[in-house]
């Protein structure tokens, strides 16, 4: 995936199995879709978001 951490790859590839859009996510967690991104790409550290974004995905998370 393009540019994205570990993290972000493997959310990015449980959404589009499960087909959860970025603005799905976003919307849960009241954050831009550009947030985010920038999550995924690490370009934001988003300590808060990760955890919850994990559990969204039902994935293991880093943080």
């Amino acid at each position: 995936m393009q540019n994205y951490t570990e993290f972000g790859a493997e959310a990015r590839k449980v959404m589009l199995q499960k087909k959860i859009k970025m603005k799905d996510v976003a919307r849960e967690l009241g954050v831009s879709v550009t947030y985010v991104s920038e999550i995924f790409k690490g370009t934001r550290p988003g300590e808060k978001q990760k955890p919850r974004i994990a559990e969204m995905l039902g994935l293991e998370c880093e943080v």
